[in-house]
């Protein structure tokens, strides 16, 4: 089953509309990420050029930030040639007023510039929802999405339908990259509550003085600057599940905030009187030991036991290695589809044999940049942007010197790939949170053999 298909639509032609491609590009960078959609973007027909879209689209966004004249075409032509698929346009907050005749009673759902992360995810899953089935979704994010053989990985995948009968808050844990979300997504769709939102939240890009609002939404007026009511993620994840990734970032009195809800599932918005029950699966994870935190006062041991009732660790791709081939396979399949290449028996054991300290997440940047960079029919051992294994640090024969070089080159690719991840391939504002000169930065992408994303 292929994963929902989302299309994005822009009207012609695109380059008299700069604002909206950029709304556009970031919009399907927000639906990348949460690796569960695959997502096109297009160039909409107007009347006088009629070519259809795919008609098997589960969700259609188009962005009505073009002249009136061009949006209301674009929606016209949408109507006409994909009747089945609903529609999530994307409206400025300041055109907010002026666009809103655009709309019409078969439009019933709307996304607001700037984005807000968690918003569209949940906008989006809500819709998707009603299109697919709960049994299709389930096909298409449940189990299979998690793929591998190994007996360690079985282990854990067999839990995790007996987890989805269960309404208790469940724990994942596991190092960076080792598919957490994914693991919360199939635990989603495996559950009763497949047909509802999935929201996933990061729980460390929530700044403090914010979080109550976040999660509980809150009133028009109820502090200054909120100039208009909002729902919270609690309300926006209603019958679903709601995914509190990096859960471990919270502050002690956002654990407090967390913990009440837990207790019995009631909260306030803030502004209004009225207590809420709320219907929700809290599914959270981290990748750090939460009892060692506990140990040093810095995470509530009460919230840590009420998060972990049910719990998933996921081991290392170091762990798993005779999945290597399996995951290589299936990340070629998505980013290459049917092209005519392989793997030689030299580059496969290369990848077999690597630590992956950046587990999956490193596996699939390397898949990625394979695809881009290389056109030969077989790649090999030199197209492969790791390195080969190398001896244990402090082995026999190594001098302090070679090893500290060791770790130190090992910690330097680990950092850099996973900050120009964390910055979408923003050269610029990594080198920025590297506190590196951009020049300097670039050299040491080069030493790595690091490709921004």
């Amino acid at each position: 089953m292929q994963e929902p298909r989302i299309l994005i639509v822009l009207p012609q032609p695109r380059h008299a509309d700069p604002s909206g491609s950029s709304l556009a590009t970031e919009l399907r960078t927000i639906l990348q990420r949460a690796h569960a959609y695959h997502v096109e973007l297009r160039d909409g027909p107007l009347p006088a050029a009629p070519a259809g879209l795919d008609p098997a689209a589960d969700l259609i966004i188009p962005i009505l930030t073009a002249p009136k004249p061009q949006s209301r075409a674009l929606l016209a032509t949408l109507r006409a040639r994909d009747a089945g698929a609903p529609l999530l346009p994307v409206l400025r907050g300041v055109d907010l007023d002026d666009r809103c005749t655009l709309l019409s009673s078969s439009i019933t759902d709307f996304l607001v510039a700037p984005l807000r992360e968690i918003e569209v995810h949940a906008h989006v899953s809500r819709l998707v929802s009603r299109t697919r089935a709960p049994e299709r979704l389930a096909e298409a994010n449940g189990l299979e999405q998690l793929v591998g053989e190994d007996s360690v990985f079985v282990a854990v995948k067999r839990k995790l339908p007996l987890m989805a009968r269960s309404n208790a808050p469940v724990l994942i844990t596991g190092e960076t990259g080792t598919g957490k979300e994914l693991c919360a997504r199939a635990l989603h769709y495996l559950s009763h509550r497949a047909g509802k939102p999935f929201l996933p939240v990061n729980c460390g890009a929530i700044p403090i003085e914010l979080f109550e609002s976040e999660l509980f939404g809150h009133t028009r007026g109820a502090f200054t600057g909120a100039w208009a009511a909002q729902r919270g993620f609690i309300d926006e994840a209603e019958g679903g599940t709601l995914f509190l990734d990096e859960v471990e970032a919270l502050t002690l009195r956002c654990q407090v905030k967390l913990l009440r809800f837990l207790e019995d599932y009631t909260y306030h918005t803030l502004g209004s009187p009225r207590s809420r029950q709320a219907d929700v699966w809290i599914v959270a994870a981290t990748n750090v030991s939460l009892a060692q935190m506990v140990r040093e006062g810095t995470f509530r041991a009460d919230l840590f036991y009420r998060l972990g009732v049910l719990n998933v660790d996921l081991p290392p791709l170091r762990d798993r290695r005779q999945d290597i081939p399996r995951l290589v396979a299936h990340l070629w399949s998505r980013y290459c589809g049917g092209e005519a290449r392989q793997f030689s028996a030299r580059a496969l054991e290369a990848l077999c044999g690597y630590d992956w300290p950046g587990n999956i997440r490193e596996l699939e940047n390397v898949i990625r940049q394979l695809a881009v960079l290389t056109d030969t029919r077989t790649i090999e051992p030199g197209d492969l942007a790791i390195r080969p294994p190398s001896a244990p640090l402090g082995g026999r024969g190594t001098s302090l010197k070679e090893a500290k070089a060791l770790a130190i080159e090992q910690f330097e690719k680990a950092y850099l790939s996973e900050l120009i991840q964390a910055h979408h391939g923003n050269i610029t504002r990594a080198a920025r949170a590297a506190q590196k000169e951009r020049r300097a930065f670039g050299r040491l992408i080069k030493k790595y053999h690091l490709v921004a994303r």
